[in-house]
């Protein structure tokens, strides 16, 4: 029973792609996709260019479920559960181009890609970020909203072991850094395990993120914009951690 709803699961998700590429107009690219391996659910990252060559991207989410995160720069479908794939078409048609999503078009800023090098240069120390979420809210998994601008930026903020968060576990206060993991975590550039000390960890999204960066004008200077937008405390904080 439960091989054949992997496959169904599975089945499911391959028609979700195939549909997606098959109405994309010829203007918008599908850059990226994650397939969800627990449950109806598939996350794309489309690409566009604009007129002077910018880049700019939108997180698409297709799932037989609602979102658990409110207010997060994406633009989700919800299908219906069991999923219904016929009228998939018809909704993505109505969507992408409507004028009330063109706000979920974003572009990478230099804040943005300097975060995401540091976020990279943690992970490849064993390092990630970490919000400890309220008692109901872990307890539910993900079957209760998570407001990004509420009950995120309410969380306290961590630096973590990855693999062992008894091992390290370092309380990080800096608001501005705080809200722009909310950020990424709403634009999937981020996503999330959760783990012991009702910790939710959050982890760079590499198969969206290192192919974004290589489209990107590269930031030599990126530990610069970390100090002016975080502080130098902040990045001698975190510096200091990855010199070990």
């Amino acid at each position: 029973m439960q091989l054949d709803q992997e496959k169904v699961r599975t089945l499911g998700q391959r028609q979700m792609i195939m549909i997606l590429k098959k109405e994309l107009p010829s203007f918008i690219s599908l850059f990226a996709y994650n397939i969800s391996k627990t449950d109806m659910s598939v996350y794309t990252l489309l690409y566009q260019t604009g007129n002077q060559g910018q880049n700019y991207w939108m997180t698409l989410r297709l799932a037989d479920h609602s979102l658990w995160l409110k207010h997060a720069q994406q633009v989700s479908l919800d299908l219906g559960s069991p999923a219904d794939l016929i009228r998939l078409s018809e909704k993505i048609q109505k969507q992408i181009l409507s004028e009330e999503n063109a706000k979920n078009w974003y572009q990478l800023t230099k804040k943005d890609i300097a975060v995401l090098y540091l976020l990279d240069k943690c992970q490849k120390k064993g390092l990630v970020w970490a919000v400890r979420l309220p008692e109901e809210i872990f307890a539910a998994f993900k079957k209760r909203p998570l407001d990004l601008q509420v009950d995120f930026m309410k969380a306290e903020l961590f630096l973590t072991n990855r693999n062992n968060v008894n091992s390290f576990l370092l309380s990080v206060q800096n608001h501005d850094f705080h809200k722009q993991l909310a950020k990424l975590y709403g634009e999937n550039l981020l996503f999330s395990q959760f783990s012991r000390h009702h910790l939710l960890k959050l982890l760079p999204t590499n198969q969206w993120v290192q192919p974004m960066l290589k489209k990107e004008p590269t930031i030599i200077n990126w530990k610069q914009f970390i100090i002016y937008y975080y502080g130098q405390d902040f990045y001698q904080k975190v510096q200091n951690l990855l010199s070990v």
